[in-house]
């Protein structure tokens, strides 16, 4: 079955490609508003055409275009923060390791001597493995 979505859109393409231009900072909301222009203006007939032109999935492109449906243009593009776990190493901290590393004074020869470091002077906590994962590659190497 298909649906016309052009139909199903209120906003103009005029409007549409307004709205893109001043979302050039912002991809994800990009992506969402050419999701939008491109079914509006007929350049694509279907979601799974949508999908292939964007580089996402079907899924995707249904799930914005219902947001569109249930609150308009401003819930399509409201940005949502991340409700993810809070880091472990708090950013203070990674700023200390990595001015503590780049002294010449620096004697950590492991992650263990870092991480009793790092509870000496910021009262944390922190697993070798966790502190091993954060670090690595990023600007300590043990000798």
């Amino acid at each position: 079955m298909k649906v016309n979505y052009q139909e199903r859109i209120e906003a103009t393409t005029t409007e549409l490609k307004i709205i893109m231009a001043q979302r050039r900072e912002l991809y994800l909301a990009r992506q969402k508003v050419q999701a939008l222009y491109l079914l509006k203006s007929g350049s694509s007939q279907s979601i799974t055409d949508v999908a292939e032109l964007l580089g996402v999935d079907r899924i995707t492109v249904q799930k914005w275009l219902k947001q569109y449906n249930d609150g308009g243009l401003s819930s399509l593009l409201k940005l949502r923060r991340s409700t993810g776990r809070t880091r472990v190493i708090p950013y203070e901290v990674i700023a200390g390791i990595t001015t503590k590393i780049r002294e010449k004074s620096c004697e950590f020869k492991s992650y263990k001597e870092m991480a009793g470091w790092v509870e000496d002077n910021y009262q944390v906590s922190v697993k070798y493995q966790t502190l091993h994962k954060q670090l690595h590659g990023f600007a300590f190497k043990p000798s």
